[in-house]
């Protein structure tokens, strides 16, 4: 009877280590994906801030608001991006823009 026991349990957490293997590389690939999800949005707001300061557009309220609002979200993603993200740690730029 402790021989069906053993085994069962070497069967269990056999099936425990596999399971946590695939979390594991899972939440690694959702990491990679975030990150460059969040710099594609760091360089989509760089790229509105040049537009917006193009001598054609300079002082257009749309794109002020437009570049107002990508900033705003990119302080959330970095919020989100330091829960979800393993190796980001905020650079000291980005702390001083959310106080």
């Amino acid at each position: 009877m402790i021989e069906f026991f053993l085994i069962l349990s070497i069967i269990l957490n056999l099936l425990m280590g596999w399971y946590i293997t695939q979390l594991i590389k899972r939440f690694l690939s959702v990491s990679e994906d975030l990150d460059e999800f969040f710099n594609l949005l760091g360089e989509f707001s760089s790229h509105l801030e040049i537009i917006n300061n193009m001598e054609t557009y300079y002082g257009d309220t749309t794109l002020q608001n437009l570049v107002r609002h990508s900033n705003e979200i990119i302080d959330l993603s970095n919020e989100i991006r330091t829960i979800y993200d393993v190796d980001y740690e905020p650079q000291e730029n980005e702390d001083e823009n959310t106080e």
